[in-house]
């Protein structure tokens, strides 16, 4: 179901070529995997960093579009729709293996190096900051991930993520406020950090 009333352009050529797909054109199904695959895998890696297993669960929902296009919905938002099935593909796969998911939210840059001994030390305190930050967003469960992604960097509103999570406004609301407290309590933790350094 449409979560906006403004419809664009790509909208309308999307919703074609998902028409398309549903009626059996192969050629609308690699035109709707070349349109979103980068999102989809920066999707996925956002809720696990095992690009194999992203992958994976990204070639399973494409096929499971084609095995399946003639009992798929005519009204849905495409992206979402594969988001969300990418974000069951991924979560059946960890609940498979029995492994935690780990998150690749923040940017693996070396801190630059220079010979003056407070660049060095700086530099070492934000490389024990980030070590902190990634160990704690790795520590949220894939559901409070789930809902910081959509919320935060794919910008849906609390409505469209309840939708997608196919739960209710406040449980969306509760799994935001229990992601955030859990990075503020680890922010809180980097603050005495960078107060000792």
């Amino acid at each position: 179901m449409p979560f906006s009333n403004t419809v664009t352009f790509k909208d309308l050529t999307i919703n074609r070529l998902w028409e398309a797909l549903r009626s059996g054109e192969k050629s609308a199904l690699e035109a709707i995997y070349k349109e979103y695959i980068k999102d989809l895998y920066s999707f996925g890696m956002s809720l696990h960093a095992d690009e194999a297993i992203v992958k994976d669960a990204i070639q399973d929902v494409f096929i499971d579009l084609w095995n399946y296009r003639a009992k798929l919905c005519s009204d849905v938002v495409v992206k979402q729709y594969l988001f969300k099935s990418l974000s069951n593909r991924i979560q059946k796969e960890l609940g498979k293996n029995a492994r935690r998911s780990s998150l690749h939210w923040l940017t693996d840059q070396e801190p630059s190096v220079s010979s003056i001994e407070d660049e060095l030390v700086q530099n070492q305190a934000e490389t024990e900051i980030t070590g902190k930050m990634y160990g704690a967003l790795s520590q949220l469960p894939v559901r409070q991930k789930e809902v910081l992604q959509y919320l935060f960097f794919e910008k849906l509103s609390y409505e469209e993520t309840a939708n997608l999570l196919e739960i209710n406004i406040r449980s969306t609301y509760t799994l935001a406020w229990k992601a955030i407290n859990a990075l503020k309590k680890a922010i809180t933790v980097l603050g005495l950090i960078i107060f000792l350094f």
